[in-house]
């Protein structure tokens, strides 16, 4: 699949963030007219453009309705933001973190970027430093000196506890080349942190 033009990336996120939730009382009944055999009026109709554009809408409100009941074994798709810390080395705290993850899961993308508008958070005039998929991976250094920043613990997923940690590998004063989130885990099972966590 390929990547989304930067052009479209704000709308595109956007989007992706919009959530449709059914009334409680959708699912139950239509498990219970399909149980009674209900069948649809067979009274005949014109449609006219309004009634069709509803009974699409209708339609697609019921699938996602439908789709709401299945039980997917991924958390829900968020977007983290957060700001404003020196992750560049450059000396002001005036960069953000923009994370797309399913909750307290896999990241789909991270972001460092440089809140330019000082809005502390992410928006069109921001500057971006590093932009990653799914996976951390070093950019060249070329020979820099480098120096990690560490923040913790925050909710950089989405999943709730303040459970997350994050890692920034970059050069003074601007450069950015490796960013990754990490569990850091609970009080109760510290024991476990001599292994090291997985970046995601």
């Amino acid at each position: 699949m390929s990547e989304t033009p930067e052009s479209l990336r704000d709308l595109d996120e956007k989007l992706r963030a919009i959530r449709f939730r059914p009334a409680r009382s959708l699912g139950p009944e239509l498990f219970g007219r399909l149980r009674r055999g209900d069948l649809p009026s067979a009274r005949r109709f014109t449609p006219r453009p309004l009634a069709k554009a509803a009974a699409a809408l209708f339609t697609a409100g019921a699938a996602l309705a439908f789709a709401s009941l299945i039980s997917w074994p991924v958390g829900q798709v968020v977007t983290v933001d957060r700001c404003c810390y020196d992750l560049d080395g450059g000396g002001p705290a005036d960069d953000g973190v923009l994370v797309l993850a399913q909750r307290n899961s896999k990241v789909h993308r991270l972001r460092i970027y440089e809140d330019i508008d000082s809005s502390r958070s992410y928006t069109a005039a921001d500057l971006i430093r590093l932009d990653r998929g799914g996976k951390p991976a070093i950019l060249s250094t070329a020979g820099q000196e480098i120096v990690s920043t560490e923040r913790c613990c925050l909710d950089f997923d989405g999943g709730g506890p303040e459970d997350d940690g994050l890692l920034v590998i970059g050069a003074p004063p601007d450069r950015i080349f490796m960013a990754a989130i990490y569990e850091t885990g609970t009080k109760d099972d510290k024991a476990d942190l001599r292994d090291g966590r997985p970046l995601r």
